[in-house]
């Protein structure tokens, strides 16, 4: 079947994109072929688009992972689902091989979820991506407890949302960390019981006065480089500190006293699926309870048309978004 979709043929910014028919296969065994209705854009596909990313595209390439829609077709061996139901996509397919930007794309039907019927097609290709690698990290890899103060870095990207509201869920006290004094209100407005701005504000003695000194059990941090190692300094001793991006590639310097003299624990985490099937079913379950109680709902942020998409990427890429930028398309 022939669809319009996204390709790029050279590494660079979003000027790099342009729209293509292209070949979509139909599914073979174990596979679903999906009518898109939205797509999710991520940053870890402008990092695969600019040659950043550890899977370096194979040029000439599709992109992007993150998608709603309604299953259009069905390969052998598949069950659990049928032709018209609404799914999402789950992190993280091969970005070379698949392509979620697009109208149509063929993937494996154990990187596809059911989609919540609380949710429209742009929330549902919100969902799954955000909100599993933040419930991964919280809940399975560190435990938050009820009662801990956590800081969530980047708090108004497409993970910080998630994690604020799963934060809350737990009965945990986020505390959202963002360079922007104008996106403040809207992180406190997610949930956040506050927010630190860091253009104006001086980090570690926010959290001293927050913690009466203590220091914060748990760092959410999808930034890395220079601030790594402030990091470190406000945590309490025996704290967990997980690093699931790399937002700043400036090199930072490794918080090794901090991580010595207090009992720290570094996390550096990445979301794959292949590796814990029974991790991502409890996932699944913990988020589509979640949205069903009104506890977790995915914030759109902006939404772009398919025939704007290459100006989606760029909003994206300046990094103003509050929430998830989505692109939709008409049927």
């Amino acid at each position: 079947m022939r669809a319009s979709a996204v390709v790029f043929g050279e590494c660079g910014g979003a000027d790099v994109l342009r729209v293509e028919t292209v070949d979509v296969p139909a599914p073979g065994a174990g596979e679903v072929r999906i009518k898109v209705e939205a797509i999710g854009l991520n940053r870890s596909e402008a990092l695969f688009r600019e040659g950043w990313h550890p899977t370096k595209p194979d040029l000439p390439s599709r992109i992007g992972y993150e998608a709603a829609g309604t299953i259009e077709s069905i390969g052998a061996d598949v069950s659990g689902f049928s032709v018209g139901d609404r799914v999402g996509t789950l992190p993280v397919m091969s970005l070379n091989k698949r392509g979620a930007y697009g109208e149509m794309f063929t993937v494996p039907v154990d990187t596809i979820a059911p989609t919540p019927p609380e949710l429209d097609a742009a929330e549902a290709a919100s969902l799954w991506s955000s909100y599993i690698t933040a419930y991964a990290a919280l809940v399975e890899l560190v435990k938050v407890e009820p009662g801990d103060l956590v800081l969530v870095t980047a708090a108004s990207s497409s993970v910080g949302p998630a994690a604020i509201q799963i934060l809350n869920m737990l009965g945990a006290r986020p505390v959202g960390v963002t360079t922007k004094r104008a996106k403040a209100e809207a992180i406190r407005a997610m949930g956040a019981v506050d927010v630190i701005v860091t253009e104006d504000e001086d980090l570690t003695a926010r959290v001293d006065t927050l913690t009466d000194g203590k220091g914060v059990p748990v760092v959410f941090d999808a930034v890395g480089g220079r601030s790594a190692a402030q990091l470190a300094e406000v945590m309490a001793p025996y704290g967990h500190y997980i690093l699931y991006g790399v937002l700043d590639f400036e090199p930072g310097t490794l918080p090794a006293q901090a991580l010595v003299e207090k009992n720290l624990t570094l996390h550096g985490f990445a979301m794959y699926l292949g590796d814990r099937p029974d991790r991502n079913a409890r996932a699944i379950a913990f988020i589509a309870d979640g949205v069903k109680q009104g506890k977790l709902r995915p914030l759109v942020g902006k939404r772009f048309p398919f025939s704007e998409i290459v100006d989606a990427a760029r909003y994206l890429d300046s990094m103003a978004q509050i929430g998830k930028v989505v692109v939709t398309l008409d049927d």
